[in-house]
């Protein structure tokens, strides 16, 4: 049997994840690239005799290694023995996307290039030349649309013979000191790698491809014989980007438009109206929120009912202490299954739809500037935004900030920016057990609660605002099933992972009950508990939620039994929601923490950070007592 490792790489949101979908269906599996933080997507198909396997490189403008993405990207096509790889280009900016295509002709990597967007561009006037643009590079190049199947295919096709395709010794003209400079280097190059590409990416400072000289002063010597080029780096950019724009001209071919305007400008003129934009996107989230709310009550209510009658049959008072442990088992899992799992999914499937209509960049742009006024940087949002999905990526997501201090002061609003475990702790308790009212009063808590944290680091440390630089993709219409399978891989952790933990953790407070141990950790945590004027056994949720925060509903219903409303307050429901949300989520954040931040920031951020919410907490809870 043929095995062909073929590498997708791209631009962010160039449809590389749809265009896996379309490929091989939803059978990818993500994982980290080892050794990194950075996601990375695999998938296998079978066709006959040959067995491929994709891999979905994050998003990338360029190879470099200015940032984590592109540092992975470029080991993967350099160190990995990969057979080729998938070019996807904006058929809409084909321009921006031809640049780093001309970087893997001249590495000599066997690709084919998949432009995607064909009818987005047709819409816009834009007609490509696929034939001729095959020509000017020599490589097949493939119309495609993932989400309708078109050139799929036919780009299946392709990939088989990818092997046939010659490696093509493209070649741009550069500077003739540059040209000089290259072939200076080149003499110095070892290894299998085209000495041309490997000069180039020394000359444009890439340490990564230092190792592959012989002798490393060379770089030195030849940047002095380059005094025409101080900026040797941005010169080679700039002859580059000139190439890709000549070739853009020559392949495409513009239609005059009527004047009057499309559809998508009049709709962006509202969303992105100084006014009407931020008011519309906050009305927007609290429709989705109000809408996460009633239907994951619904579907939890089913779920609840559902599993009391799959374990109404068990007699605890007449069973063994074994077959007491496991009911506590499957108890905490029927919990957590029935709270957590109706709104993570629900979740993940609204904000893929936001993702694949084009709504969530629109929103970012409207929520930026709020952040302005906050005196953080505009690209602080993109962090805080994947903070929604999980706190983990979204730290790794800092590295887009030009600063280790901006990167750590966004990092520190994460204790307010509920993710889709904590969404599922306010929406699947107190939302199901305290109603929608609760539920507001929470989400407000904890967004004054934040406030009040970023006015305080702007007055002790002022940070400089910078410009956001987002890119918005035209409207599209999602397809169910792209959406469905990118729900599915975001959740896949939740059920392979958080699952197994529910168990384990109701057995374990099985135990602890059962040999009458829970005082070990209920006593010692008292005055918490007294400060929140919740029930002492109620801390035993907030410590297992520090592991996963998951396990925080499954824990409380194990603690306090299903009818959680008949022992707990509104006020109590209320102060435990705000408790649980607010402060760095878990165990798995904090080494996230660590690894970007150091051992002694990461744990001064989250003891601020969760003193501060219980602190916040314990003081409405008492002026709440107070008036009421």
């Amino acid at each position: 049997m043929e095995n062909l490792k073929i590498l997708l790489i791209g631009q962010p949101n160039i449809g590389k994840s749809s265009l896996l979908n379309a490929l091989v269906g939803s059978v990818a599996t993500v994982s980290n690239y080892p050794g990194t933080t950075v996601e990375v997507t695999k998938a296998k198909k079978k066709i006959n005799s040959t067995e491929i396997e994709f891999l979905d490189t994050p998003g990338i403008y360029s190879i470099s290694d200015r940032s984590e993405e592109e540092k992975i990207t470029e080991k993967a096509l350099f160190e990995e023995e990969v057979d080729g790889a998938i070019v996807i280009a904006d058929a809409t900016s084909l321009g921006r996307s031809l640049y780093m295509v001309l970087q893997i002709l001249e590495a000599q990597i066997p690709a084919v290039l998949a432009l995607n967007f064909i009818e987005d561009a047709r819409k816009k006037g834009i007609k490509i030349d696929g034939e001729k643009l095959e020509r000017y590079f020599n490589v097949p190049v493939v119309f495609i649309n993932p989400l309708t199947k078109m050139g799929i295919n036919k780009l299946m096709d392709v990939v088989l013979k990818i092997k046939k395709i010659a490696r093509q010794k493209f070649k741009i003209k550069y500077d003739d000191h540059i040209e000089e400079a290259i072939d200076k280097i080149s003499v110095q190059v070892r290894g299998k790698l085209p000495k041309r590409f490997i000069a180039l990416r020394v000359l444009e400072e890439d340490e990564h491809f230092y190792k592959y000289l012989k002798e490393k002063k060379i770089i030195e010597e030849t940047k002095k014989s380059l005094v025409k080029h101080p900026k040797i780096a941005e010169d080679i950019s700039i002859t580059r980007y000139g190439t890709a724009s000549f070739i853009t001209e020559k392949v495409t071919q513009i239609a005059s438009l009527k004047k009057e305007k499309i559809l998508q400008e009049k709709i962006d003129n509202i969303l992105l109206h100084t006014i009407w934009g931020p008011f519309i996107t906050g009305l927007f989230f609290l429709v989705i929120f109000g809408t996460l709310l009633f239907l994951g009550n619904l579907i939890q209510n089913v779920l609840m009912n559902l599993t009391e009658d799959l374990l109404s049959p068990f007699d605890l008072a007449k069973s063994s202490i074994i077959t007491m442990i496991l009911v506590q088992g499957l108890t905490g899992l029927a919990a957590g299954v029935s709270i957590a799992l109706p709104y993570v999914f629900l979740f993940y499937l609204i904000l893929g739809f936001l993702e694949d209509i084009g709504l969530l960049p629109r929103f970012i742009v409207n929520i930026e500037k709020f952040l302005k006024r906050l005196g953080f940087p505009g690209k602080s949002f993109i962090p805080l935004a994947l903070g929604l999905g999980c706190t983990s990526p979204a730290v790794r997501a800092t590295r887009v900030l030009s600063s280790k201090k901006e990167q750590f002061h966004t990092a520190s609003l994460f204790a307010f920016v509920p993710c889709s475990s904590r969404i599922a702790i306010i929406m699947g308790v107190v939302g199901f057990y305290g109603g929608i009212k609760l539920t507001l009063s929470v989400f407000t808590t904890v967004f004054i609660a934040g406030l009040i944290w970023a006015f305080g680091i702007k007055k002790v440390i002022p940070l400089k605002s910078e410009p956001l630089l987002l890119e918005l993709p035209p409207y599209r219409r999602p397809l169910i099933k792209n959406v469905l399978a990118k729900s599915w891989i975001r959740m896949k952790d939740f059920v392979y992972i958080v699952i197994p933990l529910l168990i384990l953790g109701g057995m374990v407070y099985g135990i602890l009950d059962i040999f009458g141990l829970t005082n070990i950790i209920v006593k010692p945590l008292s005055p918490i508990t007294n400060l929140l004027g919740l029930p002492a056994v109620a801390i035993i949720p907030l410590v297992f939620g520090f592991l996963q925060k998951d396990l925080t509903g499954g824990m409380l219903v194990s603690v306090l039994g299903s009818e959680i409303s008949s022992v707990l307050t509104p006020l109590q429901i209320y102060t435990f929601g705000v408790a649980s949300t607010i402060g760095i989520p878990c165990i798995i954040a904090l080494g996230m923490l660590t690894r970007e931040f150091g051992f002694k920031k990461a744990i001064f951020l989250t003891s601020a950070s969760m003193i501060y919410g219980l602190l916040v907490a314990g003081l409405v809870c008492r002026i709440i007592s107070m008036i009421i």
